[in-house]
Formats: C-alpha cells, structure tokens, sequence
C-alpha cells in the first residue's frame, strides 16, 4: 500500500517545517527522511510543498495556487527543479492575493484546492510511470526554453507549450518557438487570460493540464490532471466541485512529425487550396455563387482563420470555371484515347420558376471504358430555346433569343460533337420525345450519314427515350384514371375525416414503406401511390368498407398496371447505370402486363387497356431491333432468346422480325471486321514502304499478304458462329456481363469490342427524380440566373466530380 503525505506548512517562508521530525513523511526514521529531504534541497522548495509516496518525493504543490508538479524522472530519479522554477516564475497567484478572492463577476472564477493525492493515484502505480529527465536532453537548452514546457511522448520531446498562452508547438527546430516568443501578446501583458490581476477558468485548466509533464504508462500518454476540484465561484461565494478526469491517449497517435493539437498559427495558409476546396462545395452542392458574400459566411471564415480573405462571387465563376477546364480536359484525354465508340443521350432542362423564358439542352456521353467499366457523363449543357420576350437575358448576359424554328436541338449536339472530337466515335443518340422528334435532328443524321459517321447506316441513332414513351404510355388512359382520382379523393376525405381512419392510414403508409411522390411529382404517380394505400388499407382493414367492392374491381386491375410502369422507370431511370441487355426485360415487362389487363372483365377497364396497348405496340415494332441486339451478345440469351420472345409477340410473322435481328448484329459485326482490316492493310502498308525503303521487292510478298488477310478475315466472320453456336452461360443472379466480355476478349477479340460498343446504349436521358417529375430536369434556383457559359462549367463540372 502505497504511503503518501504532504508536508505542510505552518509558519511560511521564515519557518523551516523540513527540519521537523514531527512532519516527515509516514513509514520512516526521521534522520532518514531528513537526510533524504535534505538531498533534495533548493531555494525553490522555500515556494513548494513536498508530496512523498513511499517515503519519495514523487509531486511538489505550489503553495500559491496548489497546482502539482511532477518530481519522479526516468529509473525514479528526480527530473530536477527547472520545471518548477519556470511555474514560479509565471505562476498568476503569488501576487499575495488569495486565489479565492481573484473572481469577475461576468467570468467564473476556477481555483485549484484541496488536492487529495491519494485518490489522485493513476490505475498503475506511480513507480511504474517513467518520466523523461530533462537533463538527458541535453540539447535542448536553448534559452528559448524559457518560456516553453516540452511535452513528453514515450521518452522523447514531442511539443512545447508555450508558459504564457499555453499554445503547443513542434519540437522540431527552433526558430518557429522564437518567432512565437517575440509576437506573444500574452507575454506581454496583454492575453484574454490575464487583466489587472484577475484570471479566468480556462487559464486555470489549461495550466492544469499542460505544466504537468505527460507520463507514459504501458504504452499511453497520461496527462495527469491531478487537479479535481476546480471550485467555481460565484457572487454569493458558494463553491461548486467538479472533478477532473484522467485522460488517455495512445502513444502511437502522436509522432515527431505530427505532433498533438499544433497551433492553428504553425500551419501555412494555403489561401489558392482553399479557393478550390470552396468551390468544389460550391459546385458540388448547388450552393450560391454569391454565398461567400454572405455576412455570415465571412464572419465564419475569420473565426477560423483571421488572416484568411474571402473570395467574391466573381473570384468564384472564375475559380468555377477552371475547374470545369481542367476537369473537361482530363475527360477529352480519357475518350480520345479510347478506342471505343460513344453513344449520347439528350433531354431537356427547365430554369427554376413557373413559366420558364429558357430550355436548355443536356448532352450525356456514355460509354464503357478500358476497365470494362461503364460510364455517364455530362458533355455539354447549352441553350436551345429562349423566349423572344426575354429582354432582361439578353441585356444582362448578352445573349441573343434562340429561336426554336431557327436553330432546334441540332446546333447544340454537333457543337458537342465537335468539340469532343466524336464525328467519328458516335454510336447512337437517345432523346426524349420534343428532341427527337425536332426536325434538326434528322437533318444532323442525314449530315452524319454522308460522313460515314455512323455505324450499320444510322440504324441505332435516334433511339426514343424510354421512361419519355412509357408516360405518353400512361397518357393514353388519362381520362379512366382521372375517375380513378376522384374516388381516392373520396377514400381519403373519409379517412382524416375520423382521428382512428387517419391514424390507421398514416400507420399503413409508414408499415408498408411506401414512397410518397414529392409534390411536383407526375400526375399519374400521385395516382399510383394513393392506390397502393388503399390496397394496403384493405388488407390491414377489411372491416372498414370506404370503398365499395365494384370499385375495388376497378382499382385493383389499374394498381397493377401502373406498378409495372414505375418499377420498369424507377429501373432503367436509376442511380445504377444498366447494360443495354437489360432494357428488353424491363420493356417486355410493360408489355405483358398490359395484354393481361386486356382481358379484365371491367369493360371501361378493358378499353382503356387497348388504348395503351395501341400506343406501346407502336413504340415496339420501331424499337425491338435495338432492344434485341444487345440480348444476342448476352451470353445467357442469344439469339434463341430472341426467337422465343418474339414469336409470343409477333405469332406467325416472328421469323421475319428474327431475322431482321440476326442481319443486323451480322452487318454491324462485319463494319467491325473491317474496320480491323482496315487496320491491318494500313500496318501492313506501312511494313511494305519500309521493305521498299531498304531497296527490296514488295510485290514478291504482295500475294502472301493478301492470303494472310483473306485468311484472317475467314476467322473474324466465324468469330460470331463460334459465338452463337457456343452453349448459354447459365443465368445467375450475381452475373456480371461486363466482367464476362472482359474474360472472354481474347476468344472473340472483335465481337468483344462490338459488345463494349452496343452495352454502352442508354434508354434513358434523365434520372430516376426527372422521370417522375412533372417538369423533368430543373436548374438549381440559384444556378438559373447566370449565363449559360457559368451554368455550364457548374452542371458538368458538379456530375463529373460526383
């Protein structure tokens, strides 16, 4: 058991309480403890209060403000009295004034009194604690040292801490601890802590804390606050304990190199870093250029920094805008050095406002890259439509009226084009309905065409959107569902209209987990989501007859299909780029739900069914040949898929529409073909010159290179057969088709590099919130009133950082 006692005082300074035996420490002879004491004897001690442990002088107590000080050094020698004559030198409580008397009546006074070192003991012994002795540092003796505190970590001088504001620094080096002591302002006099005598509560912890060395202990860094009641005081001079608790750290979070809790004022400010990270949370979450202009924000930048200047919204277009080029310029390096084609997707945005004056047109490439990866990004964000009207656009952006008749879609897609260098790398286009069916549109694939720009004639080129086909879908039962609307209006009238209905309907909602549509969203999803309540209400509550069972029959089959309809958008439409190979199923869906229905015994039902149908069979017999490609190159489908699904749509006449499928995946495998004859015949052109160059013969070798292409060509058109001869891969859920093509690419080389092209095809232009909501894609509010050339860097710059 540990033996611990305090010599105390009872005369002060003129008497001498050492050389009495009545207070030597308890456990031992008097002429021992003296001898002992005696050896440790310095004027200092005259300003101290030993505390003995084991009849060792382990702590030294300030006799003015009682804070304790580590005596014990490395192996239980004592680390010396230099510590202790730098604390009283600094020390705020020796001016003869009682500690308890230095209060403020608008800041708490925070004492250190009656310290009980035995409860102070740490959970290991107090011999097991190993301080470093600052004698065995020897070469920290500068004088700077006099007025810093260094910190200990795991026997090495990590930091120090300045005696005066108590700031901690690097130990490494010293010119930086100079400069600190030169421009201190509370050596000075003139620290927040420190006014005419009086000291405030964080001035006391903070001493506390950091003029007690850290001991290591097992591998931590015990900062030993021995202090545990700090009294608080107040006007009516009534004390309050607070205990101070013992703090560990592990040692391994602290290195020489990076120190703990460095001065914010030891940093570098790196006011250019900063910019950029300010505008990349700009751009990335849709702030306000003009936030930096904000009281507020700049009243929080010089909280943490002082010496930091914010920018203005100007500084940030600009900043907004480099960073769009050095973004964009990394991504045209990326697809220009790709070998592959690019296919693009075009859709239509909104400013934010009711009546928009403005369109602008989107422009996504998607393409899959070198890592078998697919990728959608956003290449160009331009105007293609503004109102005439619109004259305070054009005086604060000078920007002239787009007139829809006068330029369309087609100005800003091949701008694009240009730009990204794609007039011969273009695949397919996907648009929503008022894009692709703008007249520039097809002049812009006529122009392509005669620039042999595309593949298989343009076939693949202009694909319709197909979240944009399923809502013209929908449209066709407009008037059978608005009736619908009306009798959940009263469904719903007649739940809130009893406090029990109204909580059973919110405990339905909230325990199926249905999506509650947002308020802009769709007309028609508004529908579908009040119907699957109703449907749930049922089941929860049948007793509850709010809706009459003739109705149900009208509900349930309409429920059904419009649940197909938004699971197929919220699909294709998601956060998850598909492969193309997944929009026959998803499509096919539509379909089969939709000639189940047909055949309702609701005749309004039934009618408004065949309307549907109508409109979605128009939709299939133009898209099912770039539907269907992508499943033959689907290792689990092939074209036997293709065979068996198109005979249940077509009947009798589905060997037609196969082998329209089978000829087209050949002739756009044979446009593959070539262009690695072409390939080949340029490399061999070039070995040829080089043959004629060191004076041999080429036209010895010409038959056999021609033999050698004949040949290779013969392989490359069997390289689909082996393909589509080979057995299914059997489907697992886990399957990933991109993994598959990238195995397999030394099998089927050119196959593999047509099936990195077709995969890539986007059915859908918008996200999953655009395609559901009734205006589609709209401008951040804040974005909406600058020019196009600043929405443009802030749009693409935000998708491709994301």
């Amino acid at each position: 058991m540990l033996k611990i006692d305090r010599v105390a005082s009872a005369g002060g300074m003129e008497h001498d309480e050492h050389d009495s035996d009545d207070d030597m420490p308890l456990g031992l002879d008097s002429d021992e403890a003296a001898s002992r004491f005696r050896k440790k004897r310095s004027k200092v001690w005259e300003e101290y209060t030993p505390i003995y442990i084991n009849g060792v002088v382990q702590s030294a107590e300030c006799r003015y403000c009682h804070t304790l000080m580590s005596c014990k050094g490395a192996e239980g020698r004592s680390n010396g009295t230099s510590h202790l004559w730098r604390h009283h030198k600094n020390c705020r409580a020796k001016g003869g004034v009682d500690p308890s008397e230095l209060q403020d009546t608008d800041f708490p006074f925070v004492g250190v009194n009656d310290i009980d070192p035995v409860n102070m003991v740490l959970p290991e012994s107090l011999d097991d604690i190993n301080l470093v002795n600052i004698s065995e540092n020897s070469r920290y003796r500068s004088k700077v040292w006099m007025d810093f505190t260094p910190v200990y970590v795991e026997g090495r001088i990590q930091g120090a801490d300045c005696v005066h504001c108590h700031k901690r620094f690097s130990a490494e080096g010293r010119s930086h601890l100079n400069r600190h002591t030169q421009t201190c302002s509370a050596r000075v006099g003139t620290s927040a802590n420190h006014q005419d005598g009086w000291f405030f509560a964080s001035s006391v912890q903070s001493r506390v804390k950091d003029e007690l060395s850290p001991a290591l202990t097992n591998g931590k860094v015990q900062i030993a606050e021995y202090a545990s009641r700090l009294l608080k005081g107040n006007s009516s001079g009534h004390r309050n304990h607070q205990n101070q608790h013992i703090l560990a750290l592990p040692a391994d979070n602290m290195t020489p190199t990076e120190p703990s809790n460095l001065s914010a004022h030891t940093r570098k400010l790196d006011q250019e870093a900063s910019y950029q990270d300010l505008t990349r949370m700009i751009v990335m979450h849709g702030y306000p250029l003009s936030i930096v202009e904000h009281e507020e924000m700049k009243r929080f930048a010089k909280g943490l920094n002082p010496v930091f200047n914010m920018a203005s919204s100007l500084d940030m277009e600009e900043y907004s805008t480099l960073l769009f080029q050095k973004e964009k310029s990394d991504l045209k390096e990326k697809i220009a050095l790709s070998s592959q084609r690019v296919s693009l997707s075009a859709s239509v945005w909104f400013p934010h406002g009711a009546e928009p004056t403005i369109k602008y047109l989107c422009l996504t490439a998607h393409f899959i890259d070198a890592d078998w990866k697919l990728q959608r990004r956003i290449i160009k964000f331009g105007v293609f439509w503004s109102s005439p009207s619109n004259l305070e656009r054009m005086i604060h952006y000078k920007e002239a009226c787009v007139l829809e008749p006068e330029i369309g879609a087609c100005n800003v897609i091949w701008e694009a084009i240009r730009d990204w260098n794609l007039d011969r790398k273009l695949f397919c286009l996907t648009s929503v309905s008022e894009i692709r069916n703008d007249e520039s549109i097809s002049k812009l694939k006529d122009m392509l065409i005669q620039r042999n720009s595309l593949p298989i004639r343009g076939q693949l080129y202009n694909i319709a959107c197909v979240d944009d086909v399923l809502n013209s879908v929908v449209l066709q039962g407009q008037q059978m569902l608005y009736l619908v609307g009306d009798l959940l209006e009263r469904f719903i009238q007649a739940c809130v209209s009893s406090s029990l209905t109204r909580q059973q309907l919110l405990e339905v909602v909230t325990h199926a987990g249905l999506k509650c549509p947002h308020e802009d969203s769709k007309w028609w999803h508004k529908i579908y989501f009040r119907l699957e309540v109703l449907l749930h209400y049922k089941k929860s509550f049948p007793s509850e007859e709010l809706v009459s069972v003739d109705e149900m029959k009208i509900v349930e089959p309409i429920c059904k299909i419009l649940r197909v309809f938004y699971r197929v958008i919220e699909v294709i439409s998601g956060s998850v780029c598909l492969t193309a190979n997944m929009y026959f199923h998803e499509v096919w869906k539509v379909r089969t739900i939709l000639q189940e229905e047909a055949s309702t015994e609701h005749t309004d039902v039934a009618s408004m069914v065949r309307e549907m149908q109508e409109a979605f069979n128009e939709y299939w017999q133009n898209s099912y040949l770039w539907l269907s490609v992508p499943v033959v190159l689907d290792p689990r489908f092939k074209i036997t898929f293709i065979e068996f699904r198109l005979k249940r749509a077509f009947g009798a006449d589905a060997a037609k529409y196969v082998n329209d499928v089978t000829e087209i995946t050949r002739e756009l495998f044979h446009e593959y073909c070539t262009s690695m004859d072409q390939s080949n015949i340029q490399t061999s052109n070039c070995q040829a010159h080089d043959v004629e160059i060191y004076g041999f013969d080429s036209d010895s070798l010409e038959d056999w290179d021609q033999h050698l292409t004949a040949q290779t060509r013969s392989q490359l058109l069997s390289e689909l057969d082996n393909y589509l001869e080979d057995g299914l891969v059997p489907r697992k859920d886990d399957f990933d088709i991109l993994n598959w093509w990238m195995s397999h690419s030394s099998k089927y080389p050119t196959l593999s590099i047509m099936a990195q092209d077709v995969l890539a095809m986007p059915c859908s232009a918008v996200h999953c919130d655009a395609a559901f909501s009734s205006r589609g894609p709209v401008i951040h509010k804040q974005w909406s009133t600058l020019n196009i050339k600043t929405i443009e860097a802030l749009v693409c710059t935000r998708d491709w950082i994301r």
